[in-house]
């Protein structure tokens, strides 16, 4: 996957240059200096990142030379400085950067900054001479680019002591960034990054191989082998590293990781790397790619470093946009206020994306989009049920969502969504259940097969029927076992209803939700009825209809839970003389 994305990559990078990577290079926020050969200050800029927005003011003139300086003068991690006290996070002579903090506290001082330049004067000796593998390579890059220019760096060393502690034009309060730069070419800069990046640029020189004058070494991109993960060793092999590289292609490695780093830094966390296209697109959340013919998708998550992949798979045809559209349908209707509640979620999706929206709002109270990958200890949902089918559901609709990966989802959403509606019900929001009980059904009819009879013009029939017959002067019995469960919802919602106890509903009506045989409901609504009996009224015919068609009927199949919970969340049909009929 890596090779095939660092092909696409280079390809770019040939294209339009080191522009790639600092064109939405994010500095970290901080004051900015730049140094004239003068010696005087020219330029003065505050960088802030808008958290919000993930955007940046990249108007200053001077904006993209300090992106340029900035990005080769990054240390690689903290775990590689250049200065052993970690207090200096720059990474060569022409560029110093600190936190403001460690000024204001006594912690940067004469001699720490001394010894930050002693190191960037001789580096073999003051800091590779106890490694051999980094010696060598540091001994190649001086043989091929030269010795450090030890009187620049003099003149920077004795800048940086005279004016870091008496920069008027810097607020020393805030708790970001000092960095400094001082003119330069920018060759200059790209070669003494280098002198920093190459010795440094592996996981561990320990694993690095020279053969004819090449050294290949294990990157550290997302890789952190050392003695305390043996399990990542190939024991198999000569060499235990998983793989190798020489300079360059741990330099092109870096430099997509860069890249990779800048793209989650601006929120954008969803990659796609299109291997035919030659092109890779990073989206923020709730956004994707419209179409990818062959490649790969990367999740991305902002380290303390880098950017960290969190997830990855191969992509072939996918495409946003869906192939028929998707039609969320006012299967059943509800109350008049609570239609215009829920009025704008009905219509017509043409996208993966907006499908996604409409489920986490339905079916997981806005909740699922926010959590695809959170870590399961991460997720503050006090719901146990709701967190519960996030974490079953999540993997399957982010999937089919960003990848396009369409096995599993109907069945998720078909297991989820029963589970969600009972929830409802079970906490007393009726009006809500059946808002998802149309989403529920809305997708059994996108995914249904063939020849199978429409669910609206069901719904609408079946209620009809059985309000004619619950209304009706004789006892009719019901026509099919849809008709049956549909009065067994009714009857349960016109019992409970007589209950005076407000705290008691939750547990009256789960027996019901979770059935597993008629003859347990039957004995269930017996027990309701004993319970209720004496608040019914004697001649009450459309009780004794609906008692008449539950008690009598025996049906073939399973049971019918969804039918039971139609009729429970309906308008009861008892109650019907009292409600205003809908014009």
């Amino acid at each position: 996957m890596l090779n095939e994305c660092l092909e696409v990559f280079e390809y770019l990078l040939k294209e339009k240059g080191d522009s790639l990577i600092l064109g939405s290079y994010v500095p970290a926020d901080g004051t900015y200096l730049y140094v004239g050969r003068d010696g005087e200050i020219k330029e003065v800029m505050e960088i802030k990142i808008d958290r919000k927005t993930k955007m940046i003011d990249r108007s200053n003139a001077f904006f993209s030379d300090f992106c340029f300086c900035d990005y080769h003068s990054q240390l690689i991690s903290m775990n590689k400085p250049v200065d052993g006290k970690k207090v200096v996070h720059s990474n060569n002579y022409l560029s110093f950067f600190v936190k403001k903090e460690s000024i204001t506290t006594g912690k940067l001082t004469d001699e720490l900054i001394d010894g930050y330049y002693d190191v960037l004067k001789d580096p073999m000796s003051q800091k590779y001479k106890k490694s051999r593998e980094a010696a060598r390579i540091y001994e190649l890059f001086e043989a091929e680019e030269g010795k450090v220019d030890t009187q620049r760096l003099e003149e920077a060393r004795e800048w940086v002591k005279t004016h870091i502690y008496s920069l008027e034009d810097v607020d020393m309060n805030k708790k970001d960034y000092l960095k400094i730069f001082f003119e330069e070419e920018k060759e200059k800069y790209e070669r003494e990054g280098r002198r920093y990046f190459l010795p440094n640029i592996y996981n561990s020189n320990d694993y690095n191989v020279e053969i004819q004058n090449t050294v290949y070494g294990l990157p550290d991109n997302n890789l952190g082998m050392n003695a305390k993960k043996p399990f990542l060793a190939l024991k198999s092999r000569k060499y235990p590293a998983p793989y190798l590289l020489d300079k360059g292609q741990a330099v092109l490695q870096k430099k997509f990781f860069d890249y990779l780093m800048n793209r989650v830094s601006a929120g954008e966390c969803h990659i796609y790397v299109d291997t035919e296209q030659k092109q890779i697109e990073g989206f923020k959340n709730g956004e994707a790619a419209e179409q990818v013919l062959s490649g790969y998708y990367l999740h991305l998550r902002k380290g303390k470093t880098e950017a960290e992949i969190v997830d990855q798979d191969h992509l072939s045809g996918y495409r946003q946009k869906l192939k028929n559209p998707f039609d969320f349908q006012e299967i059943v209707l509800t109350a008049p206020k609570m239609r215009e509640k829920y009025q704008n979620s009905y219509g017509r999706y043409h996208t993966r994306i907006s499908v996604s929206g409409l489920i986490s709002e339905v079916l997981f109270s806005n909740c699922l989009t926010a959590h695809y990958l959170t870590k399961p200890a991460e997720i503050r949902i006090t719901d146990a049920l709701l967190k519960r089918n996030i974490l079953l559901a999540r993997k399957v609709i982010f999937d089919w969502v960003y990848k396009g990966r369409d096995r599993g989802f109907a069945k998720i959403l078909q297991k989820i969504s029963l589970e969600m509606i009972k929830d409802s019900l079970l906490i007393g929001r009726k009006e809500k259940a059946l808002w998802q009980l149309n989403l529920r059904w809305s997708f059994l009819e996108y995914f249904v097969q063939e020849g199978e009879g429409k669910m609206a013009e069901f719904i609408t029939e079946l209620t009809e029927c059985m309000e004619r017959k619950v209304l009706g002067n004789s006892v009719m019995p019901p026509a099919d076992d849809r008709e049956y469960y549909y009065a067994v919802g009714q009857m349960v919602s016109y019992l409970i209803s007589l209950s005076k106890s407000k705290d008691s509903k939750q547990s009256l009506i789960n027996p019901f939700l979770n059935a597993r045989t008629d003859e347990y409901l039957k004995k269930r609504i017996v027990q309701l009825y004993k319970r209720y009996n004496y608040v019914i009224p004697e001649y009450s015919g459309r009780v004794k209809n609906l008692l008449a068609m539950v008690e009598g009927y025996r049906p073939d199949g399973d049971v019918d839970q969804e039918m039971i919970i139609l009729g429970y969340a309906s308008d009861n049909l008892i109650y019907k003389s009292k409600e205003k009929r809908d014009e």
